[in-house]
């Protein structure tokens, strides 16, 4: 029986990738580096943090102001240009009075409260798990694992809603169903997600009963 619903933020609730790209370009560019595109989904690509890509990089920079100045940055565009996926209001609303919810993000807790708060959505998720809470953030399994514990829960009673390949590695390495909504902001390969539960292109065809019937199969 479905439980718990387990929602990824960036790229999935909200369109804030366009957003981060820009506040990272933002931030490079402080350093007079040109943050490209194609870097962007290099780095995606990689998986890696800030830290991992900038010594991959060879960069002479100072990685924790440059995450500073970029989070400054971020949080104006939060506060000023984000916008919520389309469909996410009425179907976190149709979850929350069947099941506990959750967002299992990798970006910063700040920024988490931040975009729910700037839609009015906190209060309808008993626990936010940001990347800076555990160990290993995605593609590792530790924020779903973190996020179960929370809501004293398991795979089998739950379910992941995600929009990128990371969140889905992560998912399932935590042995949950996981649904896709991607992104397209950074394109995917065309089989990167054969093995998810459903793929959809947006939240807004979506409901409570359909996600329990999902998760049923």
């Amino acid at each position: 029986m479905l439980e718990c619903v387990l929602f990824d933020l960036d790229g999935l609730l909200v369109d804030s990738e366009p957003l981060q790209f820009r506040a990272y370009q933002y931030a490079f560019d402080q350093y007079g580096i040109r943050l490209s595109m194609e870097d962007w989904i290099e780095w995606h690509r990689a998986e890696a943090s800030t830290a991992r890509w900038v010594e991959k990089k060879q960069l002479r920079l100072e990685v924790e102001q440059l995450r500073n100045t970029k989070k400054t940055y971020y949080e104006d565009l939060i506060a000023t240009e984000l916008e919520l996926k389309a469909g996410v209001k009425a179907l976190v609303e149709d979850c929350a009075q069947h099941y506990e919810l959750a967002v299992v993000s990798a970006s910063r807790r700040e920024s988490v409260e931040a975009c729910l708060d700037r839609f009015g959505l906190q209060r309808y998720f008993t626990r936010l798990v940001s990347g800076s809470e555990v160990k290993r953030s995605k593609p590792f399994p530790d924020p779903y694992l973190a996020a179960m514990d929370a809501l004293q829960t398991i795979p089998a009673r739950a379910i992941a809603l995600e929009d990128s390949l990371t969140g889905f590695r992560a998912a399932t390495a935590a042995q949950l169903k996981c649904i896709i909504c991607p992104d397209h902001f950074i394109p995917k390969p065309a089989d990167a997600f054969d093995d998810a539960a459903l793929v959809i292109d947006s939240l807004s065809g979506l409901s409570a009963h359909g996600l329990r019937d999902v998760h049923a199969r």
